[in-house]
């Protein structure tokens, strides 16, 4: 890329002179003007890593289509950057450039301590931001940018976890964000309700206190957010706390079993009971909403709420759990558009890739899609052991599936991990696996791409 500044500067000098031209003795003066008007790179051939059919590790050669990266320019900063981020792994070592200017570009070579000449089609090292120098005519004025070519540093799509101390004093049965904080629903080692809590940003740090106005016989596996409020079955009762710790009768004895749907969205909530199902859209009056439908999952019940993609003014209700208080076996996926009356039942005999029968599963809507996690059980007709594998659907519920390759998977420390649990997601895109027992902790993981700053 060596070329000779000087000879550049003095061309240019001499065009300035030859077109400024004119019959007086004096030479024009030279127009006060030199800066970048636009920027831009070519594709770049990059090597990335991959797998085999197997799970091994492995490379392939692709080109990055550049097209799509357009460049700002800060004029008053002077500074030239791509606000969109190349994919990780982009190789910025030899990138072709294109850019428009208004006079003659140039770039600081450390090496030599000096400016060299630059023409499109080079190709930069911009492993760091370059400094680009643009004179302006005769090389007696110019003005300096800072060019980034910016590209990810991490694999966007690998979800990375991390471990905190785990919350003391607490058998975790439901975790639910609240106010700011993470909310852990268990009970004490007598069998007391107790609620540990700590804050959703930061270094998780648990504060377990006791909980007033529910019996023993409260149900923490059905406690949802709803309202500006919390909710929880307690012996055919609904209960409602603003605080986490005092609850009182949100509703008298309807027969309730489990909470089925929340929506703030719609003003819903949906509770499944002995004698059917209730609606209610302030958590205090409930009117039934039709009988119970067979097969509709009572126990250990996770549930979802969230817009269509097409239309975010119809709400989506998605719950998955058991039929049967041993919250073991078959996992029964049910749904409900808003603008549905009825709930339909997801059971497919012809389906290949049902929802896995975990122990104690857990369903959380992340990433755009619902995820299964959980103990010991059956997927796809094979014994898994606990934590094997997260359970991606992409279709509300229907079809489950293992992520492909290594990109996210569950730490590999909760393999085969038995003990109580709890799981949640947070407003910071971070999934929580809350876990007594030997290998007890505070897990938060997250995908890198759902963590990057706009």
């Amino acid at each position: 890329m060596k070329k000779n500044l000087a000879i550049y500067l003095a061309l240019f000098l001499l065009g300035g002179i030859v077109s400024c031209g004119s019959d007086s003795d004096e030479a024009a003066a030279p127009i006060p003007y030199a800066f970048i008007k636009s920027f831009g790179i070519g594709d770049i051939r990059s090597e990335f890593p991959a797998f085999t059919s197997t799970g091994e590790d492995t490379t392939v050669m692709r080109t990055v289509s550049t097209s799509s990266f357009k460049f700002t320019i800060d004029q008053l900063a002077g500074e030239v950057y791509n606000n969109d981020s190349l994919p990780y792994c982009t190789n910025v070592s030899k990138v072709p450039i294109s850019m428009s200017v208004l006079g003659i570009p140039s770039i600081y070579v450390d090496s030599t301590d000096t400016y060299e000449a630059v023409a499109n089609g080079d190709s930069i090292d911009f492993r760091a931001p370059r400094k680009f120098r643009i004179y302006g005519e005769g090389g007696s004025f110019y003005k300096d940018y800072t060019v980034s070519v910016n590209a990810h540093q991490v694999d966007p799509e690998l979800m990375v976890w991390s471990k905190y101390p785990v919350a003391e004093g607490i058998v975790p049965v439901r975790a639910v964000e609240f106010e700011g904080s993470m909310l852990l629903f268990g009970t004490d080692g007598s069998g007391a309700n107790v609620v540990a809590k700590c804050a959703v940003e930061g270094t998780p740090e648990w504060a377990c206190s006791a909980v007033s106005g529910l019996s023993e016989n409260a149900d923490f596996a059905t406690v949802q957010r709803f309202g500006g409020k919390l909710f929880v079955v307690d012996g055919g009762t609904v209960y409602s706390s603003a605080d986490a710790l005092n609850w009182s009768v949100a509703s008298g004895n309807i027969g309730a079993v489990a909470i089925v749907g929340v929506s703030d969205a719609t003003g819903e909530l949906w509770i499944a009971g002995e004698q059917g199902l209730y609606v209610s859209n302030d958590g205090n009056a409930f009117e039934q909403a039709g009988a119970l439908p067979q097969d509709f999952p009572l126990y250990g019940v996770s549930v979802a709420s969230y817009p269509l993609a097409h239309n975010n003014k119809i709400i989506r209700y998605m719950l998955a759990g058991y039929t049967t208080a041993e919250k073991n076996g078959k996992v029964a996926v049910w749904s409900k558009l808003s603008t549905e009356q009825a709930w339909s039942n997801y059971e497919n005999a012809g389906n290949e890739y049902p929802c896995p029968a975990l122990k104690n599963i857990a369903v959380v809507r992340y990433n755009a899609s619902l995820y299964a996690l959980g103990g010991a059980g059956v997927a796809y007709g094979n014994e898994v052991e606990a934590f094997s594998s997260l359970y991606v659907s992409k279709d509300n519920g229907i079809v489950w599936k293992e992520p492909a390759g290594f990109y996210q998977r569950l730490p590999k420390e909760l393999l085969g991990e038995n003990a109580a649990f709890a799981v949640a997601v947070d407003s910071g895109n971070y999934m929580w696996i809350i876990i007594s027992g030997e290998n007890g902790g505070t897990w938060k993981g997250i995908i890198n791409r759902l963590g990057f700053k706009k």
